[in-house]
């Protein structure tokens, strides 16, 4: 059975016993858009001393939920995320607050700046990209399917591909595979780059093959002295 891990959504400002129960309902339904996986995600407490509302969410959908919420906050464009993300400062700009909400496993903090805007983008380039991972999500209906890959433990959602390669694509659901087409990279003010969204033509899956087994067929192909040098700094690699 999978643990259970916490997104506290921390308003700092007012105190329990001083925000109105409307006011705090209403950050908790942007609240709950933004998270998203509104059926498996349950509301346990309000904590006192600031108002921090807490959500608990499954352990396995923490790969989802971060990278979703992360997006938002660096990004605020139109995906499902931004509208709640928005109206959630909103409302701290009208109150006069701002918030903030530490994202488990890792510790990286995602401040909701209220009165201030969120990063804007301040570059836009648009370029061939492939990215790589496990195949975990494929969804949608007409001639564009959403692709989701998980990419070092995070979910990239940011893919679509055509619905005709899509079908021969979900043959190799929860595979590593990698992806090509047309990406849109935007870089915000801290100079930071991130995938906007990838338009994928092909796709190609990658071999899983255990790292002992490509080292063995490297051992064949290469020469004796070549091949045992090579294969010795892997191995001094791998121990690192």
């Amino acid at each position: 059975m999978s643990d259970f891990l916490e997104y506290s959504f921390r308003i700092i400002g007012p105190k329990p016993e001083t925000i109105a129960m409307s006011r705090l309902a209403a950050y908790m339904t942007e609240l709950a858009k933004l998270i998203g996986a509104s059926e498996q995600v349950h509301f346990k407490e309000v904590r006192d001393k600031s108002v921090s509302i807490v959500a608990l969410a499954d352990e396995e959908l923490v790969a989802f939920i971060s990278p979703r919420i992360r997006e938002a906050a660096l990004n605020d464009n139109d995906t499902d995320a931004a509208a709640p993300w928005r109206k959630l400062n909103e409302y701290l700009a009208e109150d006069g607050w701002t918030a903030e909400m530490p994202l488990p496993k890792g510790g990286e903090l995602i401040s909701f700046p209220g009165v201030s805007k969120a990063s804007k983008p301040i570059r836009i380039v648009n370029q061939h990209t492939s990215v790589q991972g496990r195949l975990i999500r494929i969804e949608g209906a007409g001639d564009k399917i959403k692709v989701g890959l998980e990419i070092d433990g995070d979910l990239n959602a940011r893919i679509s591909i055509d619905s005709v390669h899509a079908i021969s694509l979900a043959r190799l659901f929860h595979q590593y595979v990698r992806v090509s087409g047309d990406g849109k990279w935007r870089r915000d003010t801290s100079g930071k780059w991130f995938l906007d969204n990838l338009a994928a033509t092909s796709f190609d899956a990658l071999d899983d093959e255990p790292l002992v087994d490509t080292l063995e067929k490297l051992r064949e192909i290469l020469p004796d002295e070549g091949g045992e040098n090579l294969i010795k700094a892997l191995n001094e690699l791998r121990r690192a």
